[in-house]
């Protein structure tokens, strides 16, 4: 069984643990390498979390990351010149995790 880690576009999701929307004149950061990343014993769900902030993307984790044995997966990390989005997919691999995406919602002007 793949736990699942869902990356929302949408601020109209109706999902009790959604966060909050990102905002939306920032540019998405997706191509944006960056020079170093590098994590030494964080829990794994705050390893996500940083790396969805980096690339500008709200995140919603399966519950069953809080629960053991995933709530004490620990990550040591360290790369170089990779984009946050190229570091989240990695990281999400490693872990047999899964990213599941959202389909785009559409605002009204």
């Amino acid at each position: 069984m793949k736990l699942k880690v869902v990356i929302l576009n949408s601020a109209a999701v109706a999902v009790a643990l959604l966060v909050s929307a990102a905002t939306w004149a920032a540019p998405a950061a997706k191509d944006e390498v960056i020079p170093l990343i590098e994590m030494e014993n964080t829990p794994l769900s705050d390893a996500l979390r940083q790396l969805a902030r980096k690339a500008h993307l709200n995140i919603l984790l399966d519950p069953k990351l809080s629960q053991p044995p995933s709530d004490s997966m620990m990550v040591s990390i360290r790369w170089q010149d990779v984009t946050a989005r190229e570091a989240l997919n990695a990281l999400l691999d490693n872990y047999g995790l899964v990213l599941v995406e959202s389909p785009r919602w559409s605002r009204s002007r």
